[in-house]
Parts: C-alpha cells; structure tokens; sequence
C-alpha cells in the first residue's frame, strides 16, 4: 500500500482550532449566547438596511419616471 494516502491524511489533534479562535464546544454558555445575539442583531440591521435603501432607490427611479404617488412618499 502505498504512503499518498497516509500523507494526505492529518491528525484530528492537529486540525484543532488555535486557542485565539472561537470554538463554541469548548466556550462557555454565555459566550455562545453573546456570540449568537450579536450574529442575529448583525444580520438583522443588515437586512433592513438593504430592504430600505432598495425601496428608496426603487421610489425615487419612479418618481424619476412621472409616479405621483411615489414622489410624494420620497417627501415625506
């Protein structure tokens, strides 16, 4: 049998994160709680930020093209 696949193989030891990065199985449960709400809250703001700044771009490229009702939303 020849040595590639042994070579190509690592050791479980050695694919273990280093102690600077987060490893949620050996954290605690606080740690993981934090980790996860900053995570939800990170991605909520980006997902509003997106739907609105698309909508007000959508809102003044209709306004642009003669849509009453879409300029006056952009006043408000």
């Amino acid at each position: 049998m020849s040595r590639l696949p042994q070579l190509l193989m690592i050791k479980y030891e050695s694919r273990k994160l280093r102690s600077g990065f987060y490893d949620p199985e050996r954290s605690s449960a606080k740690t993981n709680t934090i980790v996860s709400v900053v995570a939800c809250v990170l991605f909520g703001v980006a997902a509003w930020y997106s739907l609105t700044s698309t909508l007000d771009q959508q809102q003044a490229y209709h306004c642009e093209q003669g849509w009453q009702r879409a300029c006056e939303k952009l006043k408000q």
